[in-house]
């Protein structure tokens, strides 16, 4: 999330996951991932899906029953999206959606998106909807170029890029390139790895050229991380307030889960990724960027020496914002929460989210202590996401052994 609001407690979710991805990956993404973030919601929120969106009902309701949501029509879709459009400007086109929307806005509700996109500040107008945001900073923001000149700035550490591409202009080289060296080729603007390609930079080349075509690009060498952690902040009116720091799960590049909180690393160390998460948050809050904020950073081992560095930053929505809303659910305090989100579980031929649904809730049901299991996406090609979640780290892990044991035996 990246808005502020004033203080009514009812929200329209706006679920534009294709405003953060890059245009080949948009509608892969916005089908078949969209639906994570309906447990973002609480019990009198709505939320605003693709009709694109690959909806299992089992998975719905589930939702819907352990989040408690009290509105019968708490899930809403444009009546199209056409090839080309992204999902806000199919809502804006739909006159019943927008009509519906613009009542509610009257009501005691306001439309807030995953993530503020130009699109986005357009439907917000269109609907009358009162939203105060400061658009420009928050796409700043989510600018990992810009990301790291602020890092210069601020005198903090980060991997500089080596090649830089941006529309209608030259591709510049920035710094002394080495072809038997591995490089990371990234955009600018972009979520969850997707966008993300490692190789030799002469295999990078053919791959350079697409993404020239297709929008702005930059290269970056690519280094061994020993931990990546992330961190959050939330920008209320009354100022920044720090979450905490999460253990990222990171394969081939991309995020796929986190683990919190994590303390297994120097207190200096920790301490110094703290200072530098607020001196960041307090910039952007400065700003007018409001809700949730999050950085994630490279833990490096250099001469047997640990070595923070700055990744990026990304105003919206993250695992842990979605841990800390599925805390309530369980009635887990957040001074308490310990948990691990792994996203891409692989699970048994044949499993249903049904069958797995009903495992799940009755290991929970078994349970002497106060945690348990929830299922954070429907299953995608043999595959879905779990958190594990309790008030201490044991109970966390006994909860993973348990769901090994039903779900494997």
């Amino acid at each position: 999330m990246s808005a502020t609001v004033n203080s009514m407690p009812n929200k329209i979710w706006v679920l534009n996951m294709d405003d953060f991805m890059f245009k080949d990956k948009a509608f892969y993404a916005l089908k078949k991932h969209s639906l994570k973030y309906i447990q973002i919601l609480k019990p009198n929120d709505i939320a605003i899906v693709s009709p694109l969106v690959e909806k299992d009902k089992d998975f719905i309701d589930y939702t819907a029953r352990i989040k408690k949501f009290t509105n019968k029509e708490w899930l809403l879709s444009p009546a199209k999206q056409e090839e080309g459009k992204t999902l806000v400007e199919s809502i804006a086109q739909d006159k019943e959606l927008l009509q519906k929307i613009k009542k509610l806005c009257k009501n005691d509700y306001v439309m807030i998106p995953l993530i503020y996109s130009d699109g986005f500040a357009k439907l917000s107008k269109k609907a009358s909807n009162n939203l105060l945001n400061n658009a420009i900073a928050v796409s700043k923001a989510n600018d990992k170029l810009l990301f790291k000149k602020l890092c210069k700035k601020f005198d903090i550490q980060t991997i500089q890029p080596a090649v830089q591409s941006e529309k209608n202009r030259k591709t510049r080289i920035l710094r002394f390139l080495n072809f038997n060296e591995t490089y990371l080729l990234r955009r600018p603007f972009s979520a969850g790895g997707y966008g993300n390609t490692k190789g030799k930079l002469f295999d990078l080349l053919k791959k350079m050229r697409q993404y020239h075509k297709e929008g702005d690009f930059y290269i970056e060498p690519f280094k061994e991380i020993y931990k990546t952690l992330g961190t959050l902040c939330m920008l209320k009116d009354d100022g920044v307030h720090f979450a905490g720091i999460d253990c990222q799960i990171v394969h081939k590049e991309a995020w796929e889960g986190c683990f919190f909180p994590f303390k297994k690393l120097d207190k200096d160390i920790l301490q110094e990724v703290e200072d530098k998460t607020m001196q960041l948050a307090s910039y952007y809050y400065s700003k007018g960027v409001r809700g949730q904020i999050n950085f994630d950073w490279a833990i490096r081992i250099k001469n047997g020496k640990l070595l923070v560095r700055a990744l990026e930053c990304n105003s919206r929505y993250n695992g842990f914002g979605l841990c800390l809303r599925l805390a309530s659910a369980l009635g887990i305090p957040k001074e308490k929460l310990h948990f691990y989100l792994d996203t891409n579980i692989p699970l048994p031929a044949k499993l249903t989210t049904k069958k797995l649904i009903s495992q799940i809730e009755k290991i929970n049901k078994s349970l002497k202590y106060n945690g348990g299991i929830i299922l954070t996406s429907s299953i995608k090609e043999g595959r879905a996401g779990f958190c594990f979640m309790a008030e201490n780290e044991k109970d966390v892990k006994e909860l993973r052994s348990k769901f090994k044991k039903a779900i494997f035996a």
